[in-house]
């Protein structure tokens, strides 16, 4: 399976865990215990993933993010959405924020350190029960894709006969699905999970990844001293996450807004 990075950016986050290795890390982190504040933003609203609700900001994401800072004794988080990606990354690079999470970030991205996946997105097949599931089984199948998608070039290049048909948009692709038309749809694998929780397993079924996007916190990085600032954040931030990989809470936060778990396989 091929392997993408998507960059959520920047995390200056989080403050001291337990398991801190030394008492220099402990500092670097206080400035966001307490009545600290760590400031995160987004662009591409993507729900159930990350979304803006009024004043309200919520999702996946958001609430890993809480719950990841709690453990570290970080209990202030606030959110701006902002218009692009490009004004995101901008942002991010003259301080306005201290954090940002994004799907479409501007490609290449440079400067910027990474911390462990905190879910897997990329392309899925939403079918129904017993429908196709994996990319071979595409064969001969009426397949709705969006136009101009990265899902409709994956389809087009694919070797063997297969019906493509092109909307403008995932709800008219949906609706051509849902009306028996077209035998699967090839889309993003949150949209996917947004019409699953909905529906439900008797009605439509989600396919594992047919490739994957490693949704990822990164910090932003011009020199050494900023390099030691992320280590000091990304490496308590990397422990809580595992921890919670490992004792099943991030599977049961997953299963509460998905459906299913979305962590990156190793």
């Amino acid at each position: 399976m091929l392997r993408f990075r998507t960059l959520l950016v920047r995390l200056a986050l989080l403050g001291a865990a337990a398991t801190l290795p030394s008492p220099v890390h402990a500092a670097g982190l206080a400035k966001f215990q307490g009545q600290g504040q760590f400031r995160l933003a987004f662009s591409t609203a993507q729900p159930p993933l990350i979304n803006q609700n009024g004043a309200a900001f919520e999702g996946f994401a958001t609430e890993l993010l809480s719950l990841i800072g709690k453990q570290m004794k970080v209990n202030t988080l606030t959110w701006r959405k902002v218009a692009t990606p490009q004004s995101l990354m901008d942002g991010l690079r003259s301080g306005s924020y201290d954090a940002v999470i994004d799907s479409q970030l501007p490609q290449p991205l440079s400067d910027v350190s990474l911390s462990k996946p905190l879910a897997c997105g990329g392309g899925v097949i939403l079918a129904r029960p017993g429908g196709p599931t994996y990319e071979n089984e595409l064969k001969g199948k009426r397949i709705a894709v969006v136009s101009g998608s990265s899902y409709f070039y994956y389809v087009r290049n694919l070797s063997f006969n297969k019906q493509v048909n092109v909307f403008a948009n995932d709800d008219q692709a949906l609706l051509a699905f849902l009306t028996g038309t077209m035998d699967a749809l090839v889309m993003d694998r949150y949209a996917a999970l947004k019409m699953f929780k909905k529906a439900g397993a008797k009605v439509i079924q989600v396919s594992p990844l047919l490739w994957s996007q490693d949704i990822t916190l990164v910090m932003d990085r011009d020199g050494g001293a900023a390099q030691a600032d992320n280590n000091e954040v990304l490496g308590p931030f990397n422990i809580v996450l595992k921890k919670m990989l490992a004792d099943g809470s991030y599977a049961a936060l997953s299963k509460k807004y998905f459906g299913q778990d979305v962590h990156c396989e190793p």
